[in-house]
């Protein structure tokens, strides 16, 4: 398990945009390891081992600086370049055994909709992701809900989920996922076509007026 979840790296001196330009360019990347306000501790990984890290998206990561003891974290933030989706920059928080914290965790739906099936209906996923609070030891993956049951009209709310070492920072009421039936999605996208037509009318009677004037 630890050889799944371990990542390398190494503390570096350097800051700032051109540095951080020269690391990629050497498939690095530049990141920040932090615990609390006591530490802070600039950082640069191998590109190639941190996206084998996310692909096999560990809850707890054991980080190892410059050859020293593993340090237990999370992944806080990645950011990404927007056109190449590469990773420019990462930020880990470090963690204390036995203190609660908050994180959020991807859902995963199983299975296919009864009502899809039989129905014709659409799944629709109203909240791919979830804040939750836990220990450490308690932080999945993801959320795999099982969705097989649903007909078109039903739906699974935050209430429904069955984890009672995770604490959701939701309403109980709030939708995770609902079936609906094709006419719904098809009277939606009618209906911002519509919208739409109306706003170009509405463009060009503007452009009418100001010619007038």
């Amino acid at each position: 398990m630890m050889e799944d979840n371990k990542l390398v790296a190494q503390q570096r001196d350097t800051k700032g945009k051109g540095p951080a330009r020269q690391m990629r360019m050497k498939n690095q990347v530049p990141g920040i390891f932090y615990y609390r306000n006591d530490l802070n501790i600039p950082l640069s990984v191998d590109a190639n081992d941190l996206k084998k890290l996310m692909k096999s998206k560990p809850a707890l990561i054991n980080l190892i600086i410059n050859d020293n003891e593993p340090r237990e974290c999370v992944l806080r933030e990645i950011q990404r370049d927007p056109i190449e989706n590469t990773i420019l920059h990462f930020d880990l928080m470090g963690i204390k055994r036995g203190q609660k914290l908050t994180v959020t965790v991807p859902v995963k739906l199983i299975g296919i909709p009864v009502g899809v099936k039989t129905g014709g209906g659409i799944l629709q996923l109203s909240l791919g992701e979830l804040d939750i609070i836990c220990l450490p030891k308690d932080i999945p993956a993801s959320l795999e809900i099982n969705v097989e049951s649903l007909e078109i009209g039903s739906s699974i709310s935050v209430g429904e989920l069955d984890y009672p070492e995770l604490e959701f920072m939701h309403e109980k009421r709030d939708t995770i996922a609902n079936v609906v039936p094709p006419s719904k999605i098809k009277e939606a996208a009618e209906a911002e076509e519509e919208g739409e037509e109306l706003e170009g009318e509405g463009e060009e009677g503007e452009e009418a007026d100001e010619e007038a004037k």
